[in-house]
């Protein structure tokens, strides 16, 4: 092979690798979605504790994202993912030996913790593995590990379940991860480290920024319709609409698979309309209310598939676009910093959304839930029309 195809071939290996170790830890993310009757069975608990299970990984996330970036400033990020793959495998085994639900949730919470390497510093070794030329073609195909991950959590849990157990189902997407390495190590041949500094200091600057905090509120309500979507519908299918847990997995699963085009769908249009990026979030969430509104009156699968399809699209369709939103927004020198901030609060919304919608369920109604779903898009919209337009 010659040195030129060798430099085209890189990023793609790079892309790759990284791609396969987000999608295992999103699938593990979402794991116990799927399975909950077994798994709030296992423990005898409630739906508000079952959602924690979910949480927990997330608040690790929101908790360990400033000192990760930190990290990510300081130390070459290959060995900060290379080191973040070996707790993640390590949580995941762990898991399946937790004797009480506590020792779980204490299990996720490490295997969450290893979320600001596996997913904010491969999307940095992403972009800086493409040339410029291709590096938004390279950091949206990487983002769409997310969705990929669920989906496979989704429609895979109910069949593993049967044949490994629940706590196995928890478990076995970190397979995926360590299958990610060899292409990340064997085309990774250069430190990489940021350029810019992410301090508490500039982290806490960038929170004044009226305009920045506004699209990260919006964004948060967008990530809490997502999770809520994908943490609680594989349950209702089976407990309302009234059908088996395999056949909810794959309901469930149009969720996120409508992710893998709305990401960077959501992107191709926002650009065709002259780069304009509120008129996009803003219609993201305009799909998700009827979707709502159709998945808590229909009583038919085939209804309710539809209405997972429209919610899977509308809670996706700007996830990117929030991401090029904040940085037109921000100073040159502060970008990097108010992408922290969007991110912060992004996973501090699914942190919050499965054990908020958990209570309602079971302290309310599941018409509740929805309606706090309904209140979380009502809150995006406000929030983004109050950014002025880049």
């Amino acid at each position: 092979m010659s040195t030129g195809s060798a430099s085209e071939t890189r990023p793609w290996l790079v892309l790759a690798g990284c791609f396969l170790i987000a999608t295992g830890f999103n699938a593990y993310v979402f794991a116990p979605a799927s399975i909950m009757p077994p798994f709030v069975a296992a423990f005898d608990i409630d739906k508000p504790a079952a959602g924690l299970s979910i949480s927990v990984v997330f608040f690790a996330w929101v908790l360990l994202q400033v000192p990760g970036g930190l990290l990510m400033d300081r130390y070459d990020n290959r060995r900060l993912v290379w080191g973040g793959v070996l707790v993640f495998l390590a949580a995941a085994v762990a898991g399946l030996f937790a004797p009480t639900y506590p020792a779980f949730l204490a299990t996720r919470f490490v295997g969450g913790a290893t979320a600001v390497f596996l997913w904010t510093a491969n999307a940095n070794i992403v972009g800086r593995s493409f040339p410029s030329a291709r590096r938004a073609v390279g950091t949206s195909l990487f983002v769409a590990s997310a969705p990929a991950g669920v989906t496979l959590a989704q429609a895979a849990g109910p069949t593993l379940e049967a044949v490994i157990g629940w706590r196995g189902v928890v478990a076995a997407y970190a397979v995926i991860a360590v299958c990610g390495v060899p292409p990340f190590v064997g085309a990774l041949d250069a430190p990489i480290r940021n350029e810019s500094a992410l301090s508490v200091e500039t982290f806490a600057a960038a929170l004044g920024d009226r305009r920045v905090l506004a699209v990260a509120l919006s964004s948060f309500c967008a990530y809490s319709l997502f999770v809520f979507f994908n943490s609680w519908m594989p349950t209702y299918a089976t407990e309302v609409i009234g059908v088996d847990a395999g056949t909810a997995g794959t309901l469930a699963a149009l969720l996120p698979a409508m992710g893998l085009a709305a990401r960077p769908g959501g992107g191709w249009l926002s650009d065709r309309i002259d780069g304009r990026r509120r008129p996009v979030i803003v219609a993201a969430f305009l799909v998700v209310i009827p979707a709502l509104v159709f998945a808590a009156i229909t009583t038919s699968v085939v209804g309710f598939a539809a209405a997972l399809l429209f919610a899977g699209v509308g809670s996706q369709l700007g996830t990117g676009v929030f991401y090029v939103y904040v940085e037109e927004l921000s100073p040159a020198e502060s970008g990097g910093t108010s992408l922290a901030v969007l991110l912060t609060l992004s996973v501090a919304g699914s942190l919050v959304a499965p054990v908020a919608a958990g209570w309602l369920v079971e302290s309310v109604s599941w018409m509740a839930a929805f309606g706090f779903g309904g209140l979380l898009a009502v809150g995006g919209i406000v929030a983004i029309v109050l950014v002025p337009e880049a």
